[in-house]
């Protein structure tokens, strides 16, 4: 996507430094945005000297390509997890839906983040949703050859759908602020009840 670049340490120490700068890196990013976040911000606040920084990352870009990338897989994960041994489409989703809004509670800058690569480069933005809508699109194929999906759907529409329901369902439980795990069953219960029977009386 970008050819700024990062270099992972290989000690335990390198290590810990590393950790350090993404992690400051990710609070910046997410409390003052990529552009009013300096890389002498970064340096300042994880204690570091300043040619630490370069040691490992090639760029402020570098680094936010690699948070924002940390995302992408660790969502990723999360959801596979939860959805691991589920056969059927309607079980996958609502498991999906629940593992990315409690992946969002946990750490609740994972959506300043995720957005405000819009703000960096919009091409960054596009790649990091397209990438995920590729990814269902050929996880939801599966299940229209079974049946369980309707064959006229286009499925590039379907994707960024529930995307936008995870994406938009996760913001209505983290604006609630404590919710409690029956109340978030409610409320993925009635996005599913929204998927499986529409919303408009025929």
């Amino acid at each position: 996507m970008n050819k700024e670049s990062y270099r992972y340490p290989k000690t335990t120490s390198g290590i810990k430094t590393f950790n350090k700068i993404v992690s400051t890196g990710k609070k910046l990013f997410a409390k003052n945005g990529y552009q009013a976040t300096s890389i002498n911000d970064i340096i300042a606040k994880s204690k570091i000297a300043a040619g630490t920084f370069y040691i490992y990352f090639d760029s402020k870009l570098a680094l936010y390509l690699y948070i924002l990338d940390l995302y992408r897989v660790s969502i990723r994960k999360s959801s596979a997890d939860a959805t691991k041994g589920l056969v059927h489409r309607y079980d996958i989703e609502r498991a999906g839906i629940k593992a990315f809004i409690t992946y969002a509670l946990k750490d609740p800058l994972a959506y300043r983040i995720i957005w405000e690569s819009l703000f960096v480069d919009f091409d960054i933005f596009k790649n990091y949703y397209e990438s995920f809508a590729d990814s269902y699109i050929k996880h939801l194929k599966d299940f229209v050859s079974n049946g369980e999906l309707r064959p006229d759907l286009d499925l590039e529409t379907l994707s960024y759908t529930l995307m936008g329901i995870s994406n938009f369902v996760g913001l209505q439980v983290i604006f609630k602020k404590d919710v409690s795990e029956v109340e978030l069953d409610r409320i993925i219960d009635e996005a599913m009840s929204i998927l499986d029977r529409g919303i408009f009386v025929k």
